[in-house]
């Protein structure tokens, strides 16, 4: 069974094992191979600022993946499903579908009947995922000169 553990500044390195096991998704998404140090506290800190919480997604003692949310975007007044990354080598394997079944349990607890995610145009593979999972597009912005897509879940 998976379980979300709140993450912490000790957490870094593990996470930036995790985020760095997605090649693809570093170079479109911040234009480079690997995450530095310095770019996920960069990325931590922003995302604490405007309230968002981030978990490690542990299937028993193994970390699998990292999960960020936001309840209330200041943008849209949305909740906002900001990161949900599995580590490459769990990838293919369920982990992503149960990580987000246990956000929906999450959000249902908390009274939310819709939230928000924006992929990269050029991530099809998310494309694909969030699709399969029943996710409609709303419509496209642009963030830090990026297209993405916005699209939107009811649970």
């Amino acid at each position: 069974m998976l379980r979300f553990v709140e993450t912490s500044i000790n957490d870094i390195e593990l996470e930036l094992e995790i985020i760095n096991s997605n090649m693809f998704f570093n170079v479109i998404s911040k234009d480079k191979d690997k995450l530095t140090h310095e770019d996920l506290l960069t990325e931590i800190t922003d995302s604490i600022q405007v309230g968002a919480e981030r978990y490690l997604i542990k299937d028993k003692d193994k970390s699998v993946g990292v999960i960020e949310f936001l309840m209330k975007n200041p943008n849209d007044g949305f909740p906002w499903l900001g990161l949900l990354i599995v580590k490459k080598e769990f990838q293919n394997k369920g982990y992503g579908s149960k990580s987000l079944n246990e956000f929906y349990k999450i959000m249902s607890e908390r009274k939310i009947k819709a939230f928000r995610i924006g992929v990269l145009l050029e991530n099809e593979p998310a494309h694909f995922f969030w699709r399969k999972h029943g996710f409609i597009e709303v419509t496209t912005t642009m963030i830090d000169n990026k297209e993405i897509m916005i699209y939107e879940k009811r649970i």
